[in-house]
């Protein structure tokens, strides 16, 4: 499996773009995650609603969660990656953009939900065992030591 699925939300959050704010937000709330995929009727995907999009495009304006849909606060056509972006090259979408959520698509499909936060993590767990590899290699004491 490709190392940016395994750190990813999958599958991800989708909801249809007719949800309500509040229903999109329950389903972000169970999942514990921090965006959703808005996706087509034909599966598609529509847009991503985050976090950001509920602080800017729904309290921010004054609409009400329980009558506005989530297809009419989404952020629409959202960038998105592959399967096989590597780690840094999410990371650096992510940064240059200011973007913490990435949908990953597969082709036409949704299979996962990158998150600047797990790709962090991940990328320094490696520094963190490679730094031990390289601390335990020059305090051995063996031969030649």
């Amino acid at each position: 499996m490709d190392p940016l699925l395994k750190i990813s939300h999958r599958p991800a959050t989708c909801v249809p773009p007719e949800e309500t704010i509040c229903a999109t937000v329950q389903a972000m709330v169970r999942n514990r995650v921090g965006a959703a995929a808005v996706m087509n009727p034909d599966g598609t995907l529509a847009g991503i609603f985050t976090e950001r999009d509920l602080m800017t495009r729904v309290v921010a304006q004054h609409r009400d969660p329980e009558t506005t849909r989530v297809g009419d606060a989404m952020t629409a056509d959202p960038v998105t990656i592959s399967p096989d972006t590597t780690l840094e090259q999410a990371l650096e979408v992510m940064v240059s953009n200011h973007f913490r959520h990435l949908p990953i698509m597969d082709g036409e499909a949704v299979v996962g939900m990158a998150t600047v936060r797990k790709v962090l993590k991940h990328k320094l767990d490696e520094g963190k065992e490679e730094l031990e590899s390289v601390v335990s290699f020059f305090t051995a004491d063996g031969i030649g030591g």
